[in-house]
């Protein structure tokens, strides 16, 4: 895939003012009551989050999420598009699903192909989040190695590059195009 020159670099000072808004967005969304939210982002690593193919993805990742709910589950539904990585909310009422079973839902769309493992579901209530480690599962795999994703980016094992040339690899191969 092309990548422009001029596309938007941002510095670990606006990632993480990113995330402090994105978890007090997620509360406001969570005020509602009986509700649970999958906030949807994607794992992309190094300063260039927000490409038109990464919104691509997120709208992806949107769509399969809600039509693997329950018919009438879905609150609402919205998008962001920063310059931190694109963003998606989708507010389920608890009345259809538990928090466990909702982050079983987004596990396995995560886990159902390639493009899956470029999304990150985060499953959250008003007590906080579910994470894959409540449901006995284990965590993510590495994108070029296979081996534990938290290990392989805290030891540096893969270049920022290859990285995203997997990714883009990835993306190419689901038939995306920018």
């Amino acid at each position: 895939m092309e990548r422009s020159s001029d596309e938007r670099r941002i510095t670990l000072s606006e990632l993480l003012d990113s995330r402090e808004k994105r978890a007090m967005h997620q509360q406001e969304l969570l005020k509602r009551d009986n509700s649970l939210l999958v906030s949807v982002t994607l794992n992309i690593p190094g300063p260039v989050k927000d490409r038109p193919i990464y919104r691509k993805v997120v709208d992806i990742a949107l769509e399969r999420l809600i039509s693997s709910l329950p018919e009438g589950s879905v609150l609402c539904e919205e998008q962001m598009f920063l310059p931190t990585g694109p963003e998606g909310y989708v507010l389920v009422s608890q009345k259809f699903l538990s928090s466990e079973a909702l982050k079983r839902i987004t596990v396995k769309l995560e886990e159902a192909d390639d493009l899956g493992r470029l999304f990150d579901m985060d499953v959250l209530n008003k007590d906080g989040g579910v994470c894959r480690a409540d449901l006995g599962r284990s965590g993510r795999k590495c994108l070029i190695c296979g081996d534990n994703a938290k290990i392989c980016a805290r030891s540096q094992k893969h270049s920022v590059e290859e990285l995203i040339d997997r990714i883009d690899q990835i993306i190419r191969a689901a038939g995306i195009e920018e």
